[in-house]
């Protein structure tokens, strides 16, 4: 076991944290396969509105690798295919059956899967819909099935504000979880590192076999995946690594075990507008207004993730497929009369500019408001005090924006995703949003080649 201490980045303390437990829900009157958040992948839909399908049937296949496949999460009718701008699959939208059924495939022994082949577990993998769940540094996208990595990371804490907390969530599945790490192990040569956080209690964690476990303090991003490959297998030139989600792991263990496809997953709902703040056991994809119910939704922001770098999903959005944290909160948008002389009490700030800064109060209110528009970066050293990565942010964006491929990659580029400078928007006196130009030199990176 190896130990890591982040001293970059900061917490971002905001009300509405989660009550520690967890309620089954209803299954909803509809779930979506929500694609537009998955990269990587062109996609060619298999079924058309009003076919019958069951839990793991083929909505969509990947053109570019048509073994990797999106199955139905749920057992239902399709009701529609929608697709956004230049005709861009956005999710298809299922009407839930009564009685659900699924498409049975291979069931296997927890003895037995040690013994599986590399090929086996992949065509497992495929069939069962689940290979979107791993994904690849450089560019986290989904995993090419064509690549060998050299380690496979799991992600198993998280440090974002009101994130869910994956200890919890994972209590008492040591069984399945070690046996879907056992199914992990066989994708690569290399090794499985496990990242926990050091408070953990879980089994599953702390008494995972054929992994290596790696603890992380500090503040955010100290729970960032790409924090964890920095410190400890980088990404260098010509290399790759594999990544996949704590309770993404449960799923391939129940595909294995009892040979079904899954979508179960226990979503924190969490912010300042929720009615009710638990943890709910539900379906990737599931309607946001129905895990939101009793809370005011027309002044809030819904947004599937955290407030860092969740999506706004609007009321009628559906939970993305990655996702395990819903967070509501205020709108925003209204004027404040002479602001800028205001002494801010009730102002969050990262500096000293509000005496807010000074009360030491434990939580803060936030809304969507930036406070100012957008204008020229004018204080770039900021950023460095906000990533985690050995990276000059500053430096980074430049060589981005000018197109300068060479200097992005020199400048470590590959080891990046947006996650990482999520911070360095938040905070950013320019209200530059630094992520969304990491997005854009990766895109021009993989492009050119």
């Amino acid at each position: 076991m190896s130990s890591f201490s982040i001293t970059q980045g900061r917490n971002i303390k905001i009300k509405g944290a989660a009550d520690k437990r967890i309620v089954d829900v209803v299954l909803p009157k509809t779930v979506a396969l929500v694609i537009d958040d998955l990269r990587g992948i062109t996609s060619k839909v298999l079924v058309n509105p009003g076919d019958i399908v069951k839990a793991g049937t083929a909505l969509v296949m990947d053109k570019n690798h048509e073994d990797i496949k999106l199955v139905a999460p749920v057992a239902g009718k399709v009701l529609s295919v929608n697709r956004g701008e230049k005709r861009v699959l956005m999710n298809i939208v299922i009407e839930t059956a009564a009685a659900q059924e699924s498409v049975l495939f291979a069931r296997y022994e927890p003895a037995d899967l040690s013994q599986l082949s590399r090929e086996a577990v992949m065509k497992q993998l495929f069939k069962g819909g689940l290979w979107p769940c791993l994904r690849q540094r450089p560019f986290s996208k989904i995993a090419n099935p064509k690549d060998k990595p050299k380690s496979v990371f799991i992600h198993a804490m998280n440090t974002e504000p009101l994130a869910a907390d994956v200890d919890f969530v994972l209590e008492g599945c040591q069984d399945e979880f070690q046996a879907g790490v056992d199914v992990i192990r066989k994708l690569t040569d290399g090794k499985i590192h496990l990242c926990i956080d050091p408070a953990a209690k879980s089994k599953a964690l702390t008494q995972a076999k054929g992994v290596e476990i790696h603890t992380f303090t500090g503040a955010h991003p100290a729970g960032n995946v790409g924090t964890h490959i920095h410190c400890v297998d980088p990404v260098n030139k010509g290399e790759l690594v594999w990544f996949i989600e704590a309770q993404d792991v449960l799923r391939v263990a129940k595909l294995f075990l009892k040979g079904i496809h899954t979508a179960e997953r226990i979503v924190a709902v969490t912010g300042e507008g929720v009615q009710k703040r638990i943890y709910v056991k539900t379906v990737a994809g599931a309607p946001i207004a129905g895990l939101l119910e009793g809370s005011d939704l027309q002044k809030s922001r819904c947004i599937s993730g955290s407030i860092l770098t969740g999506r706004n999903v609007g009321k009628d959005g559906f939970l993305g497929f990655y996702d395990s944290q819903i967070t509501l909160i205020p709108e925003g948008g209204t004027r404040e009369f002479l602001g800028w002389l205001s002494p801010g009490f009730n102002r969050y700030t990262f500096s000293n500019t509000y005496i807010s800064s000074f009360l030491g109060r434990k939580e803060s209110s936030l809304d969507t408001d930036t406070h100012g528009a957008h204008r020229a970066i004018v204080m770039g050293y900021l950023y460095d005090d906000f990533v985690a990565l050995d990276v000059m942010t500053f430096f980074l964006v430049r060589a981005i924006i000018v197109g300068d491929v060479e200097e992005a990659v020199s400048l470590g580029i590959l080891e990046c995703d947006e996650e990482d400078f999520a911070l360095c928007s938040f905070a950013c006196p320019s209200k530059t949003d630094v992520g969304s130009y990491i997005r854009q030199g990766l895109n021009l990176v993989e492009s050119e080649g």
